[in-house]
């Protein structure tokens, strides 16, 4: 056990985990979700309990034995969680689906899992439904709502059917041990070409268990949902851990910043796992309130600010808890004892920035075969860059180092995945001798905190072969306000004909406006090309003369991204962005 981590609780099946929290928590509030009123309607761990085994039921007279493929999807909401509970609990394979994905890609997924039953929200079911004259194994459409057209059942029907004695006691007396497969996760590669993670029992058990030693929450805490819940992220580490600690879920409106602070100030949301680009955006409006503020508050802020720096550096001391108390409370934050930021490199500079605001922005490390946490960072013990500590009873070792240690991470435990969906190719090519080998570049410290430096696929190699790996690059350009979000890939240089480091840079307008204002000029696209080149140079100031910026492309509107707000690279050739397939 590592040093200050608690106890485990130990791995349970989901059913298993689920009733535990029902026999350890009752009537505590399992989740909550804001009505079109403003009040909030709470579910307690005993309804949860008793509607994941009457969904079980229910889903056990319609013919789902043990390995049956089910598909959930839909917006993140209790019925969601009740089918991935109740599909994996009775034994069944849960198939969660996209709901942003096209009804083609759709269709693909649910011929290839071989799904026979979807549970959709009303916003999916249209598309679910003209898909089923196709599918030949999809035979059961079920609503999370009562009264919508489009579904062969509605959720209290279909729950109603679960009360029947004999079906209960088929679904309850099922022997699922830890090895039965729970969740098939289709995740698109870079190239857009998806696979199917197979994640058992036991791995996202091992996760849940690794991340409540590593990281303290209890009852008392409440987490909002926000990332899609289709993502390994948020079902792990939204969905699961808090169920094993008894914790309150709050489900977010929406992405709106507003609609967020609002949901964490009404909810009194302490935790919240987010993406880099969630927290980046944050940092951004405070720095937009700050640059709005009056002289004497700009002073005040930066003073405080530059102390602050000053003596954590020389003390380990965090005076921001105190010196931005007032401000935390105004932005409606100052219930927050956590962030969580996964999916994507968080820079380092936003990381250190929240701490200082007496914020712990922790980041950690991790992927959908990994159940997905594999490190993270500890309140106690930050490293700004790092992704953090490895989960206890998970092994990293860094496969082929450089001569700056840097090399592929492969990682082994109980939470990594036992193979892609029939693609034994494409499995025995990642799981070799026990380890998963992620793809991924990064090196160890000598106090075992993990470095993700980037996808070793999107490294490029400069005509003096040096590796230059873009997410390094990005790490250093995010942290000037006058860049939104900045793309670094190769692009050739028209006088020489040799791939060097280039940046695609989509500004931060709103920034940039107010510097127009302030400077008393017009908000020309001269304007905001100077000011970004300027930033970008004195960015590349701390990196080396060859992982530098060459050639700067500057776009009008936000990158594409998935729906874990990752921007989609595949879509780029020479800076350009192509059409998606």
């Amino acid at each position: 056990m590592g040093e200050g981590f608690r106890p485990g609780i130990g791995i349970f099946t989901i059913l298993e985990l689920v009733a535990r929290a029902r026999e350890k928590f009752g009537e505590r509030v399992f989740a909550q979700r804001r009505l079109p009123s403003g009040e909030f309607s709470r579910v307690t761990y005993n309804q949860l309990y008793d509607d994941v085994v009457r969904l079980g039921a229910a889903l056990a007279k319609i013919g789902v034995r043990a390995r049956t493929p089910v598909g959930v999807i839909g917006e993140n909401r209790y019925e969601w969680a009740v089918t991935y509970l109740a599909a994996t609990g009775g034994g069944a394979v849960c198939v969660p689906l996209d709901p942003q994905l096209k009804e083609k890609e759709l269709a693909g997924i649910l011929e290839r899992a071989k799904v026979e039953v979807v549970i959709s929200s009303p916003s999916s079911l249209a598309t679910i439904e003209s898909l089923k004259g196709r599918l030949p194994k999809l035979r059961e459409l079920v609503s999370m709502e009562d009264g919508v057209e489009g579904s062969s059942r509605g959720w209290a029907e279909t729950l109603a059917t679960g009360d029947e004695a004999a079906a209960r006691e088929e679904y309850l007396g099922r022997d699922v041990s830890l090895d039965d497969l729970a969740v098939l996760l289709f995740t698109s590669g870079t190239t857009g070409a998806s696979k199917a993670a197979m994640l058992t029992h036991r791995n996202l058990g091992a996760n849940v268990d690794q991340v409540y030693q590593v990281l303290y929450f209890d009852e008392s805490d409440v987490f909002l949902s926000l990332l899609p819940l289709h993502h390994t992220f948020e079902a792990t580490a939204g969905m699961l851990i808090p169920i094993s600690a008894g914790c309150t879920i709050t489900y977010a409106r929406s992405f709106k910043s507003k609609e967020i602070i609002g949901d964490i100030r009404d909810a009194g949301v302490t935790m919240m796992c987010g993406v880099p680009l969630l927290y980046e955006k944050m940092l951004a409006g405070l720095r937009r309130a700050v640059g709005d503020a009056p002289p004497l508050r700009r002073l005040l802020f930066k003073t405080f600010m530059g102390l602050t720096r000053g003596v954590h550096v020389l003390t380990g001391a965090n005076l921001g808890r105190a010196f931005f108390a007032g401000l935390r409370k105004k932005a409606g934050l100052d219930t927050i004892r956590m962030f969580i930021s996964g999916a994507a490199p968080l820079k380092a500079e936003v990381s250190r920035t929240f701490y200082y605001l007496g914020l712990n922005l922790l980041q950690g490390y991790g992927l959908t075969e990994t159940a997905p946490v594999v490190s993270v960072n500890v309140p106690q013990r930050i490293k700004f860059a790092s992704s953090g500590v490895l989960m206890p009873g998970v092994q990293v070792r860094i496969h082929e180092p450089d001569a700056d240690g840097v090399g592929e991470v492969a990682v082994a435990g109980d939470n990594v995945m036992v193979g892609y969906y029939e693609d034994p190719a494409l499995t025995a090519n990642v799981l070799r001798d026990g380890w998963f080998y992620t793809g991924d570049a990064g090196w160890l410290d000598r106090d075992g905190y993990v470095y993700i430096t980037g996808r070793i696929k999107n490294v490029i190699v400069t005509a003096a072969g040096k590796n230059v790996y873009p997410e390094e690059v990005e790490a250093e350009l995010g942290a000037a306000a006058e860049i939104g979000e900045a793309a670094v890939m190769a692009m050739r240089d028209p006088s020489s004909g040799r791939e060097v480091v280039g940046a695609v840079i989509y500004p931060d307008y709103e920034y940039l406006e107010g510097e127009a204002r302030r400077a008393a000029v017009p908000l020309t696209d001269e304007f905001v090309e100077g000011r970004v080149r300027e930033a970008v140079a004195a960015c590349c100031r701390s990196l080396a003369d060859y992982k530098r910026v060459k050639i700067i492309k500057v776009r009008e509107e936000e990158f594409p991204k998935t729906t874990t707000r990752k921007i989609k690279r595949y879509l780029f050739r020479d800076g350009e962005q192509i059409r998606e397939a």
